[in-house]
């Protein structure tokens, strides 16, 4: 009763933080109702009555949530709430399809000067349709296949390409710990190459164990990879093109090449014992036939 309880507040308080947090929860259902249905095996009445409860409980401290959070945002003092000013869903679909399917500064602005909610949707699906309608059926897929480059390219996350987030000098010495941190980090530090280098060859790496860890696996990983494959969905729906859009999935991507690891470093050995054994058995037939 009481995990039913926190995982519906849970799963509420961060759809408020973050909307596309909850595509692991998504995962989560998919998986459990597909391992049910493949395991067809008869359910007693007792576990309905508890599976049924368990859902009621998710769902009435979920909604008892949603009302409460909801009630205070909109009774709080502290922060003015213009809704006239919020920003429609289908404005980030908008932007998700022009350009490398990232930041459009031309309808970011729209969504300032529009004064109601309809003009701003309105504007939205007109350039949601017109993108589609221009880029057409093969074009739309080919843009996809290059926005999910963008997406997932960086394993540097996108770091020092957008904003300006340092005041001080972005030419440090190397005096101190942390003058020499920040030659590593800063965009004309002595090490920023070598930073580079070494994040995207751990990104290399993270993603070749994420790979090559196929095969029968329990649900925690099909779980996790499930919700790798929502997270690149949502950010081809969306506005991505950067890879720094990703970082809000590290979470799942570092426990996947971790639960992955043992599995992928089985599966080399297997493959590298079949190249071995392929090569030796062409190498005899070779003196066999001279």
């Amino acid at each position: 009763m009481l995990a039913a309880n926190g995982f519906g507040i849970s799963v509420t308080l961060t759809y408020f933080i973050k909307p596309s947090a909850i595509i692991p929860v998504i995962a989560i259902v998919i998986i459990e109702l597909l391992a049910w249905l493949i395991r067809r095996k008869p359910v007693s009445d007792q576990v309905w009555f508890m599976a049924v409860a368990l859902l009621v409980m998710v769902g009435g401290s979920a909604w008892h949530t949603y009302q409460y959070a909801n009630q205070k945002v909109q009774s709080q003092t502290y922060i003015q709430l213009n809704k006239a000013r919020a920003i429609p869903a289908i404005h980030f679909m908008a932007m998700g399809v022009y350009g490398s399917g990232g930041y459009s500064a031309k309808q970011a602005v729209q969504m300032a000067v529009l004064p109601t909610s309809k003009q701003k949707t309105d504007y939205s699906v007109t350039m949601l349709t017109k993108r589609l309608k221009k880029l057409g059926p093969i074009g739309y897929l080919t843009f996809l296949v290059k926005k999910q480059r963008n997406n997932t390219a960086d394993g540097t996350f996108g770091w020092l390409k957008e904003g300006h987030f340092f005041h001080d000098n972005q030419r440090p010495n190397n005096r101190g710990i942390s003058n020499k941190l920040k030659n590593f980090l800063y965009l004309y530090g002595r090490h920023i190459a070598d930073f580079r280098f070494i994040a995207q060859f751990w990104w290399i790496m993270l993603l070749s164990i994420i790979a090559l860890g196929f095969g029968p696996q329990r649900h925690v990983i099909q779980i996790l990879r499930l919700s790798m494959v929502g997270g690149f969905l949502f950010l081809l729906l969306f506005e991505g093109g950067r890879s720094r859009y990703l970082i809000q999935y590290l979470p799942c991507l570092l426990l996947l090449a971790t639960f992955s690891f043992d599995r992928a470093v089985a599966n080399v050995r297997q493959l590298w014992g079949w190249y071995t054994e392929k090569l030796a058995a062409a190498i005899a037939a070779d003196e066999e036939s001279m």
